[in-house]
């Protein structure tokens, strides 16, 4: 059976991820990438009307929202909301680090890519939109009914320790101090969300 289109596209951007984070960003010809994904050439260029088109759909697809549902039990501080929230990230991401390495790859290629520049701005925005959901979604959970920071500001804040988490991995492969930094942060990051009921 014959997958459609947008499958294809998903196959061969996720590939193009693997090759990016194995390889680098020069190292991801449309070749490597069909290999990656064990499709025909045709198939790229069906789906994908450039390499650099491919790049820039991956990019934007790397900045998936954040969920909204987070689980807490009864009697949940906003600290032990943080701290779940985060480990959770923390877990999803040392499933996939190379997804990261990857992403690292393509953002400076599209800032000095002049077709692609705008990329880096618009998936910040995305980032920030929606951590701003997850933070909103925390507030009303937990009854928090004077915000330190608006919302987008702590949600800066956020993608700030999360990137330096990720980056310090990425040198290190040190889980044990990442996780730590996740502990150390977690009371600030709360202070910025706000008081709870």
């Amino acid at each position: 059976m014959r997958k459609p289109a947008s499958v294809r596209r998903q196959d061969l951007i996720e590939a193009g991820l693997r090759v990016i984070a194995r390889e680098g960003i020069h190292g991801a010809t449309v070749r490597a990438i069909v290999a990656e994904a064990g499709v025909p050439l045709a198939t790229f260029h069906y789906v994908f009307a450039s390499r650099d088109e491919m790049i820039g759909e991956a990019y934007g697809y790397i900045a998936i929202q954040p969920s909204t549902g987070v689980a807490l039990p009864e009697g949940a501080t906003l600290e032990d909301a943080v701290r779940v929230t985060f480990h959770r990230w923390f877990d999803a991401f040392l499933e996939h680090p190379e997804y990261e390495l990857a992403i690292m790859e393509i953002m400076a290629y599209c800032r000095r890519t002049p077709a692609l520049a705008h990329l880096p701005a618009a998936v910040q925005e995305r980032y920030v939109e929606g951590v701003s959901e997850l933070v909103e979604h925390v507030r009303e959970q937990l009854g928090v009914t004077d915000p330190a920071m608006p919302t987008s500001e702590v949600a800066s804040l956020v993608l700030h320790v999360t990137d330096g988490i990720t980056y310090a991995w990425l040198r290190t492969n040190d889980s044990d101090a990442s996780r730590r930094s996740i502990e150390a942060a977690a009371p600030m990051l709360a202070a910025a969300i706000g008081e709870q009921r």
